[in-house]
């Protein structure tokens, strides 16, 4: 039997659906097929990790976010399920991207991914693993999957210091936020990762090099022309392996609860 590939494109593929390590409630891993209108990172394809059945502006109000973000500091100061949005440093708003995804996903507009099916619309572009959300819920074999379809990813945790998640680092770099001391930079190498380190208006240290898409840096590449933020993958191309480095960035709001957030303060 011949299984035809010429499909029409969705408007994008549902690539996991599963249960959160962090507390058992039920997410999905979406990928919208269309170009991103994201400045920064250029045209990659984007991937969301979103609560399931929660939209993703109420799971932040009631805290419930947790099952896609586990601890992330940038969730927020204070562990209550009436934080304050002053609290909250994550630089994603979530009644954009996150909010408009969800909606398509309750709609029934996004299909179940099959590869013989898709990936001819995949194959010679670029991904973003975790957009929103944290990127240890696509399974490592669908990364290594769209990794081996894709011209080049990137990637970041914040459940690098986890030796469950270990087998990530040879895709996704650490998101640390201090040079040295627990759960820094100097933790994140000592555990074999690469990182991508971001503080409240620091300098790059010693073998760290300034994001190039970075406003500090003069936004010389976009993130899909850079490409280095892809865990191990730069030595594939013979790269050196050097550690990257942003200034925090966000909106009004989000730099206002920077300064008061211990994870982001120079060291």
């Amino acid at each position: 039997m011949v299984i035809s590939t010429s499909t029409a494109r969705p408007l994008g593929v549902i690539l996991h659906r599963g249960h959160s390590p962090y507390d058992g409630k039920p997410y999905v891993v979406i990928m919208p097929l269309g170009k991103s209108s994201n400045g920064k990172t250029g045209k990659m394809l984007q991937t969301y990790i979103i609560r399931s059945h929660k939209h993703p502006v109420a799971a932040v109000q009631s805290n419930d976010d947790s099952s896609i973000c586990f601890d992330c500091s940038m969730r927020g100061l204070v562990r209550s399920k009436h934080r304050k949005p002053k609290d909250r440093t994550c630089y994603v708003n979530v009644g954009q991207g996150p909010a408009q995804v969800y909606k398509a996903y309750k709609n029934k507009r996004y299909v179940t991914y099959e590869p013989i099916l898709h990936d001819h619309f995949i194959r010679g572009r670029k991904v973003r693993f975790g957009t929103y959300g944290e990127p240890v819920l696509i399974p490592i074999a669908v990364v290594r999957h769209l990794v081996s379809v894709t011209e080049g990813w990137t990637g970041y945790t914040h459940q690098w210091a986890n030796l469950q998640f270990s087998e990530y680092r040879d895709y996704y770099m650490a998101s640390v936020h201090a040079r040295s001391g627990p759960m820094s930079r100097e933790h994140a190498k000592h555990l074999g990762w690469r990182t991508f380190r971001t503080d409240n208006e620091g300098s790059p240290a010693p073998g760290e090099v300034k994001c190039p898409a970075s406003k500090e840096a003069g936004k010389r590449l976009t993130c899909e022309q850079c490409n280095l933020c892809d865990g191990a993958g730069t030595r594939a191309n013979g790269l050196q392996l050097v550690d990257i480095h942003i200034n925090a960035h966000g909106g009004n709001a989000i730099m206002s609860a920077v300064k008061r957030l211990p994870a982001l303060q120079t060291s």
